[in-house]
């Protein structure tokens, strides 16, 4: 474990010249005092939170920690896997009013817009391909966790698949959005080719302000040649994402593999836990903290990422903000 150079940019969508590649000469050390309390914890307190981490997501992924009153095939729900007809409807009355248990089978399912609402688990076999049909409108997103509490989703080997090149450039349009959603657990799911995030974690942008996601979990998850982030994480409460991969991202600024950034002063970052991301070759670089939306008088942030692995792109991690932003910030790199 070692702690590498950690650099505060002063546009973090614009860094230098480069329009967010990260590549630009204004930055300075962590040691900074426009840093809002930016720490490295020691080997023993690192290792120690690793195996409570490690631990707490084993258990969280073991399966769902709520009921639901039905178990449903969905192969006899009228879905076809052929990768060209619309499962839009089929989907929706697949899932329902949510308190469903829901085996999807290999295949390739082409759809717009879908929610999963409440109390649902989706069990996804590897072969599983979501496709995006590409009628998403300029603000929606594929997948919406939104308003929502108990959603479990067990994908290894599933994808959630985008088609960025038949929408124009923009920042929306992301593979899977969780949004003002509590208790939900998303592991071994890929999110890749979106014309925005692959993966985003919010609150809704209209008042009242101060809403967040909370409990959300995120397990060896991919997110590859996403337009403008691997993941999004906007404001939120105790968020783990573990052992996720964010590679390729390129299209719309800032690009980075994770982008922890706050739109408004009384959204949270609190308690978010990022272990062992591995972030590849993201145009902007690896994990940008952006808080310059927040203020002194915002809720502390509490942001914990251990054991980043960073390669081939620059910055590996990237920090703008006011040194009155109260909280602090815990980076080891693998």
């Amino acid at each position: 474990m070692a702690v590498t150079t950690i650099l505060l940019c002063s546009q973090l969508c614009g860094c230098g010249s480069g329009g967010g590649s990260g590549g630009g000469s204004d930055s300075v050390s962590a040691s900074d005092p426009g840093l809002p309390q930016l720490t490295t914890p020691s080997p023993t307190t690192a290792q120690h939170e690793i195996s409570s981490i490690n631990a707490f997501t084993a258990e969280s992924t073991q399966g769902p920690n709520f009921a639901t009153a039905q178990y449903i095939e969905a192969s006899s729900a009228d879905l076809v896997g052929d990768g060209k007809t619309d499962n839009t409807a089929a989907l929706k009355i697949l899932l329902g009013d949510g308190n469903r248990t829901i085996h999807i089978p290999a295949g390739d399912y082409v759809s717009g817009k879908i929610y999963i609402p409440s109390n649902t688990v989706l069990l996804l076999d590897s072969g599983v391909i979501l496709q995006n049909s590409g009628q998403l409108g300029p603000e929606d997103s594929f997948i919406n966790i939104a308003a929502s509490t108990n959603v479990y989703v067990s994908g290894y080997g599933a994808k959630v698949l985008g088609d960025r090149d038949v929408y124009p450039p923009g920042e929306q349009r992301h593979g899977v959005l969780i949004t003002e959603s509590d208790n939900v657990v998303i592991d071994g799911l890929e999110s890749s080719n979106n014309a925005g995030d692959g993966f985003t974690i919010s609150a809704p942008e209209v008042p009242p302000q101060g809403q967040y996601s909370e409990n959300i979990v995120l397990n060896d998850c991919l997110a590859s040649n996403n337009r403008r982030q691997g993941l999004s994480i906007v404001s939120a409460r105790n968020v783990y994402v573990v052992n996720c991969q964010f590679q390729y991202t390129q299209g719309t600024a800032p690009e980075f593999g994770i982008d922890l950034e706050p739109d408004f002063p009384d959204q949270l970052l609190d308690h978010i836990i990022i272990l062992q991301p591995f972030t590849l070759a993201n145009h902007g670089g690896g994990i940008a903290i952006y808080l310059e939306n927040l203020n002194a008088n915002s809720y502390p942030v509490d942001i914990e990422i251990l054991d980043h692995r960073s390669e081939s792109e620059s910055p590996p991690l990237a920090t703008t903000g006011s040194p009155y932003v109260p909280g602090t910030i815990q980076y080891t790199a693998d």
